[in-house]
């Protein structure tokens, strides 16, 4: 079983030629979506407001709570993404009981505090997080990035940055706390422990839609530790998924040509 604690939101999602689309978002449905793809048992502990939109394409309901759920403009007309928010809902307080095999701290607005963190860390064999669960705070609806709180590297196995993260990283001091995994879209993923690093190239992908494609590989790669694979093969995993989420509009559903896992 593993266990995902963060929001669903709502995204608009403005494309290059300027069109938009409203959709569910959030780093809990795109990670849900893997899980569900590959039939793996999973909770999840996200909140939104009483406007929320998706409960029909969510199969597991989040709480919901006073205020709005949290939202965000995607704006891809420049190239690269560039986000805002609007609405943001409260933090998360408690988790599920557990216990978890592993556990997901995918925050996407600051809903996944410190503690938070250390009820993962009681609740779960594995922690990982993203990256920006940690580092992203909102500013009158910027979304900016802030050195990582060096109390939250206690409670992580695992801790997946991008490129433009991992400049806010310490990467040789946490190296030797826990393992970082740095990826660099087309330019593939390292895996980097206190001894070794092992890069992966990414896989070919017909790119529709790049949002959610980390939190598509995070996802796979921890399903994957939690089968008991090896870090091998659970980052070739989540490569796997990762390309296949950049093929889909929105969050992937994907399809059964698509569930077979790579070897």
């Amino acid at each position: 079983m593993i266990l995902i604690a963060g929001h669903y939101c709502h995204d608009v999602l403005i494309a290059p030629d300027g069109s938009s689309t409203q959709a569910l978002g959030g780093s809990a449905s795109y990670g849900s979506a893997i899980l569900d793809a590959f039939g793996e048992p999973y909770e999840v502990a996200a909140k939104v407001g009483a406007d929320f939109r998706y409960f029909e394409q969510v199969s597991r309901k989040p709480l919901v709570v006073a205020g709005k759920t949290t939202s965000f403009v995607d704006d891809y007309r420049s190239g690269e993404r560039v986000e805002r928010v609007s609405a943001v809902c409260e933090p998360l307080t408690v988790l599920p009981p557990g216990p978890f095999k592993a556990g997901l701290a995918f925050g996407v607005a600051g809903e996944v505090p410190l503690t938070i963190l250390a009820q993962l860390r009681e609740r779960c064999d594995l922690v990982l997080a993203d990256a920006q669960s940690l580092l992203r705070f909102v500013d009158s609806g910027d979304i900016r990035l802030r050195p990582l709180d060096p109390e939250a590297v206690q409670h992580l196995d695992y801790l997946k940055a991008s490129r433009k993260e991992a400049a806010l990283l310490d990467v040789p001091a946490l190296r030797r706390r826990l393992k970082l995994i740095l990826t660099d879209g087309p330019r593939g993923c390292t895996l980097l422990t206190v001894t070794s690093e092992l890069h992966l190239p990414a896989l070919p992908a017909v790119e529709r839609d790049p949002t959610g494609a980390g939190d598509c590989f995070l996802a796979g790669f921890a399903l994957g530790l939690a089968r008991g694979y090896s870090e091998d093969r659970a980052l070739r995993l989540a490569s796997w998924c990762g390309a296949r989420a950049v093929e889909h509009p929105g969050v992937p559903r994907l399809i059964d040509t698509e569930r077979e896992e790579p070897g």
